[in-house]
């Protein structure tokens, strides 16, 4: 009798809880859906506004960029519902055939790219263009996610460590800075950075890590002619306010102009070839510029919301490779935003990262659907969560 009692009790436990697992894991998805939906909009709204009088001067039509995003929202859902639908245990099997083909395809883009604004990032047929360091940020957080999941040994010297380090990140790396794309280089270092501090790295290796990531930056950006100027600009724009500094003065005249509320949408200045990358780059100025300091606010505050969901994720992932994936992904999503943002207010040197969801630019959009698809996934199967790694 009383075994049967406990039996009962047992079974109405774990049926509570599994409903309670779901009921959180719709509320994370549907905050998930609502955040990227509104950013989307946003991003729609923003780019009809400030390509339009890019698409005018190049003959391609006023509404030209805006067709072509909205055609690649359309093709992200799509992609999204797919990644959402995979279990994302499946990318571990198939860690080293991605990271395989993405490291080809950035080798093409040094034998057949298309060279815009000085960088050749572009691999194009016909009428379709992609960038192929997209998908190289999702190809490394999966291998490294794979490589610590599988007990490989990647943290048992610093030898092995310091290996799997130059394997992944580096060779990446090395084919991006050929492009030459080096804000992508250190957005995938801070990615690669995340997973291995969620999958377990003793801290002294985080510490060589990180002392050593910032050495090399610091000597990357000044080794080359274009990125000193940059950081010249960043450090002093008035210097040289009509070169290196004229991109991001125009930035603050545009965000000045929009003051609280700003000059209201599809009014902006700055869109008339006053601020150059106002579409892509620099669309975070047209927010400001058109819906004000209080619209600037609100798009952080999603970006905000949207690491807060994807921590949660990675906190009730079911096994430790998800939990990298999610934080590798939030990581990837949170920290391009913040240093887009940061670029745009003069906070860090401007790197031609763009604003996720925001941007103009098909490929990117596809791509951070698709890897929003498989957080997702990863929250649908949240709910009995292994605790973080030491």
């Amino acid at each position: 009798m009383a075994t049967n009692i406990t039996t009962i009790y047992r079974a109405r436990t774990e049926r509570i809880q599994t409903a309670t697992r779901y009921r959180t894991n719709t509320q994370i998805i549907l905050l998930f859906g609502t955040v990227v939906f509104t950013l989307v909009v946003i991003g729609l709204g923003a780019t009809i506004s400030a390509s339009s009088t890019v698409g005018i001067n190049w003959e391609y039509g006023q509404y030209h960029f805006f067709m072509r995003q909205l055609l690649g929202v359309g093709l992200g859902m799509l992609v999204l519902a797919a990644t959402s639908r995979v279990p994302y245990q499946l990318y571990q099997r198939y860690a080293n055939v991605l990271f395989g083909g993405a490291l080809l395809l950035l080798f093409m883009v040094l034998l057949f790219g298309v060279r815009v604004g000085g960088s050749a990032r572009w691999l194009r047929l016909g009428p379709v263009g992609f960038e192929p360091s997209e998908l190289a940020k999702f190809a490394v957080i999966v291998l490294m996610a794979s490589l610590i999941t599988r007990g490989s040994g990647v943290f048992d010297d610093v030898k092995s460590y310091a290996s799997a380090l130059l394997l992944v990140v580096g060779s990446v790396g090395l084919l991006l800075l050929m492009q030459p794309d080096f804000g992508t280089t250190v957005l995938i270092a801070i990615c690669a950075f995340m997973v291995l501090w969620v999958g377990g790295a003793p801290p002294r290796y985080m510490a060589g890590t990180a002392v050593a990531g910032l050495i090399g930056a610091i000597l990357l950006a000044v080794m080359a002619p274009y990125r000193l100027d940059r950081l010249r600009g960043f450090l002093d724009p008035w210097g040289d306010a009509a070169d290196t500094g004229y991109q991001l003065i125009q930035s603050w005249v545009a965000l000045g102009t929009g003051g609280l509320w700003g000059v209201g949408p599809g009014n902006s200045r700055a869109r008339w070839f006053y601020l150059p990358n106002a579409h892509t780059d620099f669309i975070f100025a047209i927010i400001g510029e058109e819906i004000g300091l209080v619209g600037g606010l609100f798009v952080i505050t999603l970006f905000v919301v949207l690491v807060v969901l994807g921590w949660m994720v990675a906190r009730r992932a079911p096994d430790h490779f998800g939990q990298m994936m999610a934080a590798g992904i939030t990581a990837w999503l949170g920290f391009q935003g913040l240093i887009n943002v940061g670029g745009v207010l003069g906070w860090m040197p401007i790197t031609g990262i763009t604003l996720p969801f925001i941007s103009y630019g098909v490929s990117s959009l596809v791509v951070n659907m698709g890897a929003l698809g498989v957080l997702l996934n990863v929250a649908r199967q949240g709910g009995n969560p292994v605790r973080m790694r030491k």
